[in-house]
């Protein structure tokens, strides 16, 4: 962060946590049980799975899905995503297909969903990239049309809304991060929202070495054999993914500022919305309405690339970042990878960066920004 005036994030508020956490460690996973209780109650996910990060969410989601689906399963994906998302696909066994992004949109496209399909598709993975909602009604009609799961990677945002109902109520499984500079910090850590209670269990097992007892979480539910054993139990592949108590105690501790972080990062996204939305050689996109703020401001040129841009605002002290490195097909991993020659995302990437909009971020600060960026597009 020092060698930016204006950073992506400043450093996560702990001002109080030691006060806070003192009065909340104690009895065993009692900051896991209340900070999946106090997630299910202000986003409405009753049955939530807390796990080490948003990419841990991404495997375990992935493994789970796969346990349905069964071997030889086919996965459709984004070309912007992220390479766990990817990684975690892979690892549980499916196939994968990337496809294209929305004309002129991040997330996507559901046409291009239909035309990968094989007999042996069933997982489609939607990525809400930088916190931009994908078309999702559209791609469960085709999900419902053709029987097809659908993963949510949410790692971006936490609070879309479909109809009036979180996103993650829609679809099969839903992934978030609580990787420090997302909307809820517990200075690592993620979770899976699951449906109901019987795919809960199965990410719970997945999280916790592929073992069938439930009794961290619910003993009154638990069908693992009595006896000395009864722990050491294990019905599938798994591996350790928990969150620890200490990341969830900070979770719980953010999280009673989510409001007001919400409002403040509402407000730099405004800022920047505002400033640059008539900037001439500058395309800016409009907040979601009636949504969860999105992760960055992202923006994109009018003509040509937006690197000579980019050099342009690192030397005035504005860091800014690409979107994800482009296409996950660029990725020397995925480069074997078959598409659909991604043309939508390979165009976005080439001309779009972002700035933060992060709640450390103070609003002056961020006018600076929006300032430098207009005075640097005109050059």
């Amino acid at each position: 962060m020092a060698r930016y005036r204006y950073p992506c994030t400043g450093p996560v508020e702990t001002e109080g946590f030691e006060h806070f956490v003192a009065g909340q460690l104690g009895p065993a996973r009692a900051n896991l049980k209340g900070f999946a209780a106090e997630l299910g109650e202000r986003f409405g996910a009753g049955h939530l799975a807390l796990v080490n990060s948003g990419s841990s969410a991404n495997l375990a989601a992935a493994l789970a899905l796969a346990e349905r689906t069964g071997p030889g399963a086919h996965a459709v994906t984004a070309g912007f995503t992220f390479p766990t998302t990817v990684s975690s696909l892979r690892t549980a066994g499916f196939a994968v297909t990337v496809v294209d992004t929305e004309p002129g949109g991040f997330c996507i496209d559901p046409e291009a969903v239909r035309r990968a399909l094989r007999p042996e598709t069933r997982v489609v993975c939607v990525t809400h990239f930088l916190g931009f909602p994908a078309a999702l009604e559209a791609l469960l009609e085709l999900a419902r049309e053709r029987n097809l799961l659908v993963l949510q990677d949410a790692c971006e945002t936490m609070d879309l809304r479909i109809g009036g109902k979180p996103a993650h109520a829609y679809g099969t499984l839903a992934t978030w991060s609580f990787y420090h500079p997302h909307h809820l910090s517990s200075f690592g850590g993620g979770a899976v929202v699951c449906p109901d209670a019987s795919w809960l269990r199965v990410v719970e097992s997945v999280t916790h070495w592929g073992r069938e007892c439930t009794c961290h979480y619910d003993p009154g539910a638990c069908t693992a054999p009595p006896g000395i054993h009864h722990n050491f139990h294990y019905v599938r592949m798994g591996h350790n993914l928990e969150m620890s108590e200490l990341n969830a105690c900070f979770g719980r501790f953010q999280l009673r500022k989510w409001e007001a972080h919400e409002a403040k990062r509402r407000a730099h996204y405004a800022t920047l919305y505002e400033a640059l939305r008539d900037e001439p050689g500058l395309t800016v996109y409009a907040a979601p309405r009636d949504n969860g703020s999105p992760f960055v401001f992202p923006f994109s040129v009018k003509q040509g690339s937006a690197a000579g841009l980019a050099e342009r605002l690192l030397g005035r002290g504005v860091e800014v970042r690409t979107l994800m490195g482009g296409a996950i097909t660029r990725q020397p991993a995925w480069k074997d990878l078959p598409h659909d020659g991604l043309a939508n995302c390979t165009a976005l990437a080439e001309a779009s960066l972002f700035v933060g909009i992060h709640q450390t971020l103070g609003g002056e600060d961020v006018a600076a920004v929006a300032r430098i960026i207009a005075e640097e597009s005109r050059r």
